[in-house]
């Protein structure tokens, strides 16, 4: 049999253990009243609809035509896609054929400097971006992140259209920091040809009416910036900030703009608030549960395969850790997944998944020392016909986890089969159930694998009495 080292067993459990403290607490601090997040923890996963309510928005057509259902539909793939470029992965859109209207709803609690009915009303607008000269407003309005907003254009700004989403082939966004802590984020909006050709020419340097003058940006009637061109945009690259664009309304007015223009005008009819499915504290419930469960596994697993129960807590832990720390984003920043209550299913089920994989290994250890072979030898056989048990597993969860990420992930037809929630539910739970199984890989067999090959290399536990097993000696 492999040798490991005696100290393996311990440096595995002390750096998944440091890790679940890291992925479970997260890293924070407070300068005055704002809390900076550097990293993390289980108290910053965002929770959606049936735990936290939504909002619920009513759209109908902006004239008094009727719309059919090739132009709700047109309207509702666009308004689907800029909640997709966002990342939200909770939501419900859906159109109603019988009454020409489109429902929106979206989760109350959003990682976004907009209320949910502000962020509802941006990605259920019209989505007509549009560059004009110097940067006249009609009206200016203090917007929920308590920044100036500057609505309405006015006078020759009005009047006059350089460039718009006609000629804008996609948009992103992206942070920079020159210096320091000071970080900026900008909105980038790629031209087609057409696009490109124009901005080079309004902006060259030797004969551009606009190089050395202001030019401002607008979505529907909501100015994001107003830059200076201090030099030539040759590439169709236009990148712009503001004082108060923030990461998140970066991110957001980029997803809007990367969706396209909504092919028919509507309008908001009604907003509503959602109470929650759940009326009660989940995340709460879910970890008291949750510690409940891996002591309860933990006793039972001491009781019956001894060492392994050491081995399947340090498993368990681990697993949890790992899983919440892909949810919560951990260091990922602008990472957004919202977790419901079929995600916390998921997650109880890769628990589950985790305490079989250890079990394989531990019960099959336990019969090969009840059948006389010698420790070593039945530690290296309960590892070998384990292994092939716990691949098979994990390969057919991944598999089914991501053919319903690949079919939830969008709207399609899912939607009328299984109603507006089924999208964003059941891709919740395959995803949550994916990344269970991959982590598995090393939670479940690789770690206790490598703990069962360390620990038996210590005398007083180089017994088959230690696994469970009868003492043969």
């Amino acid at each position: 049999m492999k040798r490991i080292a005696k100290p393996v067993s311990f440096i595995i459990a002390i750096l998944i253990l440091l890790f679940s403290v890291l992925s479970l607490f997260g890293i924070s601090y407070y300068v005055g009243d704002n809390k900076k997040t550097v990293i993390k923890g289980f108290g910053d996963i965002d929770w959606g609809i049936d735990t936290t309510g939504a909002t619920k928005l009513v759209l109908k057509s902006a004239t008094d035509d009727e719309m059919d259902a090739s132009a709700l539909k047109a309207n509702t793939k666009v308004i689907r896609n800029r909640l997709a470029n966002y990342g939200l992965n909770d939501y419900e859109v859906y159109f109603v054929d019988d009454t020409d209207e489109i429902v929106v709803t979206v989760p109350r609690t959003i990682d976004c400097d907009y209320s949910s009915t502000g962020f509802a009303k941006l990605i259920a607008g019209k989505g007509y971006i549009s560059v004009r000269p110097s940067d006249s407003y009609t009206e200016m309005v203090i917007d929920e992140s308590n920044a100036g907003a500057f609505m309405t254009p006015a006078g020759e700004t009005a009047q006059t259209v350089l460039l718009d989403s006609s000629t804008v082939s996609t948009a992103s966004y992206f942070n920079y920091a020159p210096e320091g802590d000071t970080k900026y984020h900008y909105v980038n909006i790629a031209f087609n040809q057409q696009g490109t050709d124009a901005l080079y020419t309004l902006t060259n340097s030797l004969t551009g009416q606009f190089y050395n003058q202001i030019i401002s940006v607008w979505l529907d009637d909501l100015m994001i910036a107003n830059p200076t061109v201090s030099e030539e945009i040759p590439d169709g690259q236009l990148s712009v900030s503001g004082v108060s664009m923030t990461e998140s309304k970066a991110k957001l007015y980029s997803s809007i703009i990367a969706a396209g223009v909504m092919p028919y005008d509507m309008s908001v009819s009604s907003i509503e608030f959602v109470d929650p499915v759940a009326g009660y504290s989940v995340s709460d419930i879910f970890l008291i549960v949750g510690i409940a469960a891996t002591i309860l596994i933990t006793v039972l697993m001491i009781l019956r395969y001894r060492v392994f129960g050491g081995i399947a807590l340090v498993s368990v832990i681990g697993q949890v850790a790992v899983l919440v720390a892909i949810i919560s984003g951990f260091c990922i920043p602008g990472r957004t997944f919202l977790m419901d209550i079929s995600g916390a299913c998921a997650l109880a089920l890769c628990v589950v998944l985790s305490v079989i994989s250890v079990s394989l290994m531990a019960h099959t250890l336990k019969e090969n020392l009840d059948s006389g072979m010698g420790i070593r030898t039945a530690a290296e056989e309960a590892i070998k016909s384990s292994r092939k048990n716990i691949f098979d597993i994990n390969i057919v969860l991944i598999i089914v986890g991501l053919m319903g990420m690949l079919m939830f992930g969008s709207a399609g037809i899912t939607t009328a089969i299984f109603g507006g929630f089924a999208v964003s539910s059941i891709y919740n739970f395959c995803f949550v159930l994916f990344f269970g199984a991959v982590v598995n890989f090393f939670m479940g067999y690789l770690f206790p694998e490598l703990m069962l090959r360390s620990l038996i290399n210590f005398k007083a536990l180089n017994k088959p009495s230690c696994y469970g097993g009868k003492n043969n000696d």
